[in-house]
């Protein structure tokens, strides 16, 4: 069996003192993954670069669900604390990001997401949010991809980033066709644009992710 990295034995030594109540092991976790935690408060906020939010404030969620992360951490499970921790941090983050971005507003979907809906050319518009995912799983989706945009808005016209903020907030094409907003064949033909572009850009990001 290969020797676990010394990390990663740390981590469980301590832990296993934590368990048995050990403050001063707790705390030596926690200072040990605070450097842990502004590494990734970081990366994501440079990920996320327009969303208002301080590297300050996601230190403090980081810190605020630490002792649960401690808590509910079972080293049985085959997963190194490491792992663990990030998993359940990075979760946390997404959504203190997309319950308080001033960049991205999400509280006013009221409707059921209609990305996915075939329009009258069965055009499929935009597959990256699927109708089986929960609402945290759509909001965090809807907010990575405004997150797309306003890190590429020069790639688009201001009203084909308009008319993408309207659907992704949950607006349907026939209520913006109602709201006279523009003409029927200008709204379909821009939408149909800005999508194609929008698919575009983020399979280009996916190309050099990997």
């Amino acid at each position: 069996m290969p020797k676990k990295p010394y990390n990663r034995t740390l981590d469980e030594h301590l832990h296993v003192l934590i368990a048995q109540g050990n403050h001063e092991a707790y705390e030596r976790l926690k200072k040990r993954y605070r450097f842990h935690s502004l590494a990734l408060c970081r990366d994501i906020l440079m990920q996320y670069s327009k969303t208002g939010i301080s590297q300050q404030e996601l230190m403090t969620v980081c810190n605020g669900y630490f002792l649960f992360i401690v808590k509910k951490y079972n080293p049985l499970c085959g997963a190194s604390f490491f792992s663990f921790w990030k998993e359940i941090t990075v979760q946390k983050i997404m959504e203190y990001l997309v319950n308080n971005s001033y960049t991205v507003s999400l509280d006013g979907i009221k409707r059921s997401l209609s990305i996915d809906q075939k329009f009258e050319d069965n055009h499929l518009v935009i597959d990256v949010i699927h109708e089986k995912d929960d609402h945290k799983v759509k909001q965090r989706k809807i907010f990575e991809i405004k997150n797309v945009i306003m890190r590429n808005e020069e790639l688009f016209d201001p009203q084909e980033i308009t008319l993408l903020n309207f659907i992704l907030d949950g607006y349907t094409l026939a209520e913006l066709e109602h709201s006279g907003m523009m003409s029927r064949s200008t709204l379909y033909h821009m939408f149909n644009t800005a999508v194609e572009k929008l698919q575009k850009l983020i399979k280009r990001i996916k190309g050099n992710k990997c």
